[in-house]
């Protein structure tokens, strides 16, 4: 194994240890509701616009129209978003978020920077800008490799 594949091997043991400790009340919450991760991807999507027609939310999450049907099916009986039909094209169905679902965005929100608080805590100021300069770095070099080769 080279040590690029050590230190790689290392990154995902160390973010598996901090998917672990994602134990607040509002993760719990979710595992509660039986929403994952792509549930919560689409209600941030929601917030960017009073609402957004199913097919478009599909486009931004780069999955097929019938999958955001039945992710979409869930947050609405959750109560996390409203669904309705197109007022001019009955064909169209558009979907917004709730209060409920702005609450709970928040509340994961909350909880998210509370983490990234007690990530940071362990290091110096100094060390802080370091790791949030190379974390930058490498999203950055993760961004301009195509798709097809990750």
């Amino acid at each position: 194994m080279t040590e690029f594949s050590k230190n790689a091997q290392r990154l995902l043991q160390l973010f598996d240890q901090m998917r672990d400790r994602r134990l607040g009340t509002t993760f719990l919450r979710l595992s509660d509701l039986n929403l994952s991760f792509t549930h919560v991807r689409a209600l941030r999507l929601l917030t960017t616009t009073n609402a957004m027609a199913m097919k478009d939310l599909a486009e931004q999450l780069h999955l097929t129209p019938p999958s955001v049907t039945a992710l979409t099916r869930r947050l609405v009986q959750t109560g996390l978003i409203h669904r309705e039909a197109h007022s001019e094209d009955s064909r169209v169905a558009l979907v917004s978020l709730t209060s409920a679902g702005q609450d709970l965005l928040q509340d994961i929100s909350h909880d998210q920077l509370g983490q990234m608080e007690l990530l940071l805590r362990g290091l110096t100021p100094e060390e802080q800008e370091l790791f949030l300069d190379l974390l930058e770095r490498a999203v950055r070099a993760i961004r301009a490799c195509p798709e097809r080769s990750l």
